[in-house]
Order: C-alpha cells, then structure tokens, then sequence
C-alpha cells in the first residue's frame, strides 16, 4: 500500500532517487508487513525437555517452551558467555533474549556456550562460519558425517537455538561469497545442511539466514536475493548493519529490508548492530529502536565486541543510557 507523500518526504535522504527502486519498505504501511508476534518460535519438540544444568547452576529443563518476546533485544559477544552477556545486560540495564556468538566450521556444537545462554534465560543464536571450507564440498556431503554428529547434539541440547550458516554472504569480504563461492553453491549448501538436520530430527532450530546491509553492489557484494535459500529453509532474516556518524536506518537498512520484503515474509530483525561514538550516537541509537517498533521488527541483537572498531557500550555513558532509554520495554 502507498504511503502518504507526506511520510515518504519526511523520510527523504539523499538517497531518495534510489528509494524508488521497487518494493522499497518506506512505500509501504508498517502494517502491511508480517507481524512476527506469532512465529518467533521454532517447531515445537515433540519429546519432553530434560534437565541440563547451566554453568549458572540453574536448570534449563523448561527452555524449550519459551518463545522469544516480540521484539527482542539481544547482544553479539565473544566467550566467556555468561560473563559478557551479564556485563552487557547490566549496563543497559535491559533483558536480553538472544545471545549471539561465533562459532568455527566444522567445530563441535558449542554446548557449553549455549548451555550459558539458555541459562540466562535467552535464546543461544549461533552463526556458524565455514572460514576456509568450500561450501562444494559441503553440498556434496563432504562434511556429512560431521552434520550429522552436530545435528544429532542440537537435538540433545533440547533448547531452542538459532542457527545462522555463512553470515553476509551478500558480501565480497568472507570466503562463503563472491568472487570464491557462487550463490547457487552457497544456497545448495544450505539446504543440505537443513537436510541432514531434519533427517536427524533437529527440531529445535531457529533458521536464521542473515545477510548484509549493503544494497548497492559494488566491489564485488550483490543483492541478498541472489542468495535466498528458499522459504522452506528459512524461518528468521537478520539484517547486519552498523551506523557512523550521519546515516540513519533508512539509509543503512531501508533497501535491503525492502528488497527482503518482496520475495519473503519471514520475520525480520537487526542482527548485528552497532552506533559509532559521536554527537549523533543518541538519536541514531533511538532511531534504531524505533524503527523496530515502526516496521515491526522481530528485535535487534548489538555487536558487543571490540572488532575492526570498538562497538563495545560498556565504559561509554552516554551511549548506554540512550540505549536504555531506547530499549525500554522492548523484550519484557
């Protein structure tokens, strides 16, 4: 449905000849897009939960049946996990409930970390990242038996987990996107690994398909359609985007979330996130957050982790409290 001009010039950016491409998010109503409130759960598990005791001490045996609030709020760290997500939630003085870590191809399923995630009472999103292993040899069940073992510890885990396989693969920067891997490799082995899951009976899993921002290709990054992997293998869309200072969320996700929303109705949210220090910092921070509930957004997950830049908030005052302020009520 059209928007009235009065919002699309309100919205207007320099950007805004580019916002005419078709399908763009701000021509149309919030309201018509997929309300996530009643999909942001995994296929329920059949078998009854069993007891796995947290590095907290505290049973997770109920995790299973809790859904992830709409929207949420969450954070990406680096281990240990307990301690960062608690130093995080502590300092924004905001309940977390996705925690998102990194995890090596083909490492084992990080049990522990996940273990310490649900132990806080958040869902453990993991992005699994083949750095160095060719997604051919994958597709053509070169690392089946390692798939199986992993799927079958995902099961046992019995909590629900977020999965995300070759993170920005729209990008030119990994070795899971252009130019060493073609997009029909990458997609063919996506739903080999989906495959084998459900062939172990991994219902447990939160399919998280999560490229980047970037909407105009240059330097070797292209449209994250070109990579979609089919709604049948998917069941959330995360956006990864980071703000400096002068963009907003418009210039930053408007396209690609826009372009998401042409060939998918899956439920979209920010997963990875982060607002460079400066004058501007609050009100992008507040920006972000209001774009969550505007567009209704599944939730927004913060980089938390010195990387490249410092996206860390701790030991930046006025960055946390804009981020409290903004985040307030989101995830009760």
């Amino acid at each position: 449905m059209p928007m009235k001009r009065s919002f699309l010039a309100a919205l207007a950016i320099p950007i805004a000849a580019a916002l005419a491409v078709g399908g763009l998010v701000f021509a149309l109503r919030p309201s018509a897009l997929l309300h996530p409130s009643t999909v942001l759960h995994s296929p329920a598990v059949p078998s009854p939960a069993v007891s796995s005791p947290s590095a907290a001490g505290r049973s997770i045996a109920t995790c299973i049946d809790r859904n992830v609030p709409n929207p949420f709020v969450g954070v990406a760290i680096n281990p240990p996990i307990a301690l960062a997500s608690r130093s995080f939630g502590d300092a924004t003085r905001s309940r977390l409930s996705v925690i998102e870590f990194y995890s090596g191809f083909p490492r084992q399923f990080p049990r522990y970390e996940a273990a310490q995630a649900a132990g806080r009472g958040a869902l453990p999103m993991i992005q699994l990242n083949p750095r160095n292993v060719s997604l051919a040899r994958i597709a053509a069940g070169g690392y089946d038996s390692y798939l199986r073992t992993y799927a079958a510890a995902v099961r046992d885990f019995r909590c629900r987990v977020a999965l995300s396989f070759g993170h920005e693969m729209n990008g030119s920067w990994y070795s899971w996107g252009l130019p060493g891997t073609r997009p029909a490799t990458f997609i063919a082995a996506w739903r080999h690994i989906y495959r084998l899951f459900q062939a172990e009976h991994a219902r447990n899993v939160i399919w998280s398909w999560d490229p980047d921002h970037v909407w105009k290709p240059n330097r070797g990054s292209s449209w994250a359609r070109t990579w979609w992997p089919g709604a049948s293998y998917v069941d959330w869309i995360g956006i990864d985007g980071y703000l400096r200072p002068g963009q907003t969320f418009a210039s930053m996700f408007g396209h690609q979330l826009a372009r998401i929303r042409t060939f998918s109705a899956k439920p979209v949210f920010i997963a990875e996130t982060g607002v460079q220090p400066g004058a501007g910092q609050a009100s992008q921070i507040a920006g972000l957050f209001a774009a969550v509930r505007r567009y209704h957004l599944a939730g927004l997950i913060w980089f938390d982790v010195n990387r490249l830049e410092n996206w860390r908030l701790e030991g930046d005052p006025s960055g946390l409290a804009a981020f409290h302020e903004a985040a307030a009520g989101i995830g009760a």
